[in-house]
């Protein structure tokens, strides 16, 4: 049954929209008080499949698949083999950079449900994550425009010891703010995805996508 609506504006396309919901990679770590892990099961261009633990242990299976027309998507949940909730978005452009998310939430009508109670969780959790998604949609389509130029700059960054390097201004992997600093180790952890680069070399010591040459 129908527990609660969502609309949102929001200042990036559709398309980044929908990017941003094929990006299984980013939960841990662009909604790090929500997931504290995902393991991808199945991706292709029209969903995925994984599974995720939250913040509090619980473990869930995730299906996210697209519209036919990748304008909307749904997302859904499920506990032990069962569908536990389904997110059904449409999402439709209000400008080119801008576009307006639809969100319908659903759950299993079981008895004593609080529907209302049920419906505000999911409008609060789905507004959230949204808050957490939109820099990073804004983000992308300023690194798409800025092309490699953005890849090119640099910062200064400290090392435990004081010593001084100089880092990108953006990751590596797809040209997000890489606005992070060092660990005791001289390790640097991109907090959109998790990516991590030995602040010395530029290597990429998570093994991903090539760093950066120092």
């Amino acid at each position: 049954i129908e527990v609660g609506q969502l609309e949102r504006d929001v200042g990036a396309s559709a398309k980044r929209a929908i990017e941003d919901e094929l990006d299984w990679e980013h939960l841990p770590h662009t909604h790090r008080t929500t997931f504290s892990a995902v393991s991808l099961i199945h991706s292709d261009r029209n969903g995925w499949e994984a599974d995720v633990i939250l913040v509090d242990g619980t473990p869930m299976r995730m299906k996210v698949t697209l519209d036919e027309d990748r304008l909307g998507y749904t997302n859904a949940t499920f506990s032990e083999g069962t569908e536990n909730g389904r997110a059904v978005c449409r999402i439709s452009e209000t400008g080119s950079d801008s576009c307006r998310m639809s969100l319908r939430f659903f759950v299993p009508d079981i008895s004593g449900l609080d529907r209302e109670g049920v419906g505000a969780f999911y409008v609060d959790l789905f507004g959230r994550l949204i808050d957490e998604d939109e820099p990073k949609m804004i983000y992308t389509t300023e690194a798409l425009k800025a092309g490699g130029a953005a890849h090119k700059q640099r910062r200064k960054a400290a090392l435990a010891d004081g010593t001084m390097v100089r880092v990108p201004v953006v990751c590596p992997h797809q040209g997000l703010p890489l606005n992070c600093e060092p660990d005791a180790s001289g390790i640097m952890t991109c907090p959109w995805h998790g990516y991590q680069f030995d602040a010395r070399s530029g290597e990429c010591v998570s093994g991903q996508v090539k760093g950066w040459r120092s």
